[in-house]
């Protein structure tokens, strides 16, 4: 894995994180298929706008 491509990764790891951190403390949601769920569509939605 070239230094290029293992920085996008730890980019889009840090972005994961940080939105699931943010969902953690502005959420009661307690269950962790209702959390991943959510994360997944946000990230889902952040990458498509980055695409377009």
């Amino acid at each position: 894995m070239f230094n290029e491509e293992k920085i996008r990764v730890a980019e889009k790891r840090i972005i994961e994180l940080k939105t699931l951190i943010n969902h953690w403390k502005t959420s009661n949601i307690s269950s962790r298929k209702a959390t991943v769920d959510l994360v997944e569509a946000i990230l889902a939605d952040s990458q498509n706008t980055k695409a377009a």
